[in-house]
């Protein structure tokens, strides 16, 4: 018996460090490639699925803070105020963290988690942001489903009650949490420049 467990032990081993050897190969085999910038989407396996709850916007990674200015330039490019923006980035927060997520529950996937399977679009459109921020908003053309601006009167909703007229989540109370977060980084972002 110990013989067997020794065996299995020094051949996972030796599995192990041949997939080590084998991943520092690829990893240096083009030295002089130049990193990516940020990948497109990221999996939501990297983090157990689970939402940051920083309320601090100097936690926050680059990716996170793009990914808001991104959200804030399509409301800027819809000519939408900053309260819609606001609306806009604490959904995004609670709904991914701001991180463009290939997955969660059930089909959901992109910055605002929506699903292809309620027509908010392909796999590939909902993780785009720009078509993601536009669906929200409700100024993207190919995405049939109500968003903020098709919701009667949403202006005069709290910012909460105005997000989850758009997503219809489950937990209708988790976006108040990240309204004086989204309020900053909306502040904070002005100066980006409109995307129509």
């Amino acid at each position: 018996m110990k013989l067997k467990r020794a065996f299995a032990v020094t051949t996972l081993s030796a599995i192990l460090i041949a997939g080590g050897a084998s991943m520092a190969t690829a990893a240096s085999a083009q030295p002089n490639s130049p990193a990516p910038e940020a990948a497109p989407f990221t999996s939501k396996a990297l983090d157990g699925g689970k939402v940051p709850s920083t309320q601090d916007s100097t936690a926050l990674s680059q990716v996170q803070i793009d990914n808001a200015r991104i959200i804030i330039a399509v409301g800027k490019g819809a000519d939408l105020s900053t309260e819609a923006q606001k609306i806009a980035v604490m959904t995004a927060l609670q709904e991914s963290s701001l991180l463009n997520l290939d997955g969660g529950d059930r089909d959901s996937a992109g910055l605002f988690q929506q699903r292809p399977s309620v027509s908010w679009g392909t796999l590939a459109q909902v993780t785009d942001p720009v078509y993601a921020s536009k669906a929200f908003y409700g100024v993207n053309p190919l995405c049939p489903n109500p968003g903020l601006l098709q919701i009667q009167g949403w202006d005069s909703m709290t910012p909460e009650q105005a997000a989850q007229a758009v997503q219809g989540s489950a937990y209708p109370d988790a976006y108040d949490k990240w309204e004086t977060l989204a309020a900053q980084l909306v502040a904070d972002n002005q100066d980006v420049d409109a995307i129509i």
